[in-house]
């Protein structure tokens, strides 16, 4: 019987989890503790873990070995200059958009606390972007004026707004949109056949001309930690 593969997100919001055997996934939790740690521990299992943000109780239980890396032996090639400081979580989303089609250019797009667009083409991670994410950006407008309230994310508000709190959340959230879909516009020039996967549970538009192909995965890091095990078990 294959071994449990436990594989976990530490977020800069929340730490998520996942556990898999074989190609099945027995267990997804959302919100994941030292307990439910304990728990799937007390049986055999590999683990592999994203940090992007910081969970001390959690880390003090785990072993170096477990943290995903620029060094872990991965399925795809990173031409990063500075490797050292890309986040892991963007190390396992290009792996996991590998996995579901090495052949395909992707552009990996995930919206969390910040904005990343990443490329990769022909298993090479050739870098992306990073930019403010939805609540970062209405944040800011609060934060740096007198006047402009904290107001929360709606992306069913459209242009214009009639409201000071409407037109703030179109300029936040539906810029967004137009974000990406100038991104898009510009690598399909480059890269016939691009494909896109988004990896956020935020509803965002990607805007009318957008005709490539979208794939909405928001387990990505997990998959591609998952993936990683996967690969690491076959070429030991």
């Amino acid at each position: 019987m294959d071994t449990l593969k436990l594989c976990i997100d530490i977020g800069n919001t929340s730490t998520k989890a996942a556990v898999y055997r074989g190609d099945s996934e027995l267990e997804y939790i959302k919100s994941f503790t030292v307990k439910d740690y304990e728990r799937i521990t007390a049986n055999p299992c590999e683990v592999l873990v994203s940090k992007t943000g910081s969970y001390p109780e959690l880390e003090a239980m785990l072993d170096s070995g477990d943290y995903l890396s620029h060094t872990t032996p991965l399925p795809i090639v990173l031409d990063y200059d500075t490797p050292h400081t890309l986040g892991r979580d963007r190390i396992a989303t290009a792996t996991a958009a590998y996995h579901m089609n090495p052949t395909s250019p992707w552009l990996i797009v995930d919206l969390g606390t910040c904005l990343t667009v990443d490329l990769l083409v022909d298993g090479v991670f050739l870098g992306g972007l990073i930019s403010p994410g939805v609540q970062m950006r209405l944040k800011a407008m609060h934060t740096f004026t007198a006047g402009l309230p904290l107001v929360g994310f709606n992306y069913d508000v459209r242009f214009p707004g009639k409201t000071t709190e409407q037109a703030l959340q179109v300029g936040v959230c539906q810029s967004i949109g137009y974000e990406l879909e100038g991104y898009i516009r510009k690598m399909n020039a480059q890269f016939p056949g691009l494909k896109i996967v988004y990896c956020s549970s935020v509803k965002i538009h990607f805007g009318n001309e957008v005709k490539n192909e979208i794939f909405a995965r928001s387990k990505l890091v997990l998959q591609g930690l998952k993936n990683t095990i996967e690969y690491n078990a076959k070429n030991e």
